[in-house]
């Protein structure tokens, strides 16, 4: 499934997760070592600290 999507489109940013960059309306950080993304319609998707890495660099 991963291979057909759009790697400008989409990230795998937890081992169970893959999410549409579009739908990110932030990240946030409970805890000083985990990070979650809340999608804009408010679901909440854990972030792994590869994934937070890998959305660093797409983000800046």
């Amino acid at each position: 499934l991963e291979e057909g999507l759009d790697p400008a489109l989409f990230l795998r940013v937890h081992r169970s997760y893959i999410v549409n960059l579009g739908a990110i309306a932030r990240i946030e950080a409970p805890t000083r070592d985990s990070w979650c993304a809340v999608l804009k319609d408010g679901k909440r998707v854990p972030v792994s600290r590869s994934g937070y890495a890998r959305l660093k660099e797409l983000m800046c």
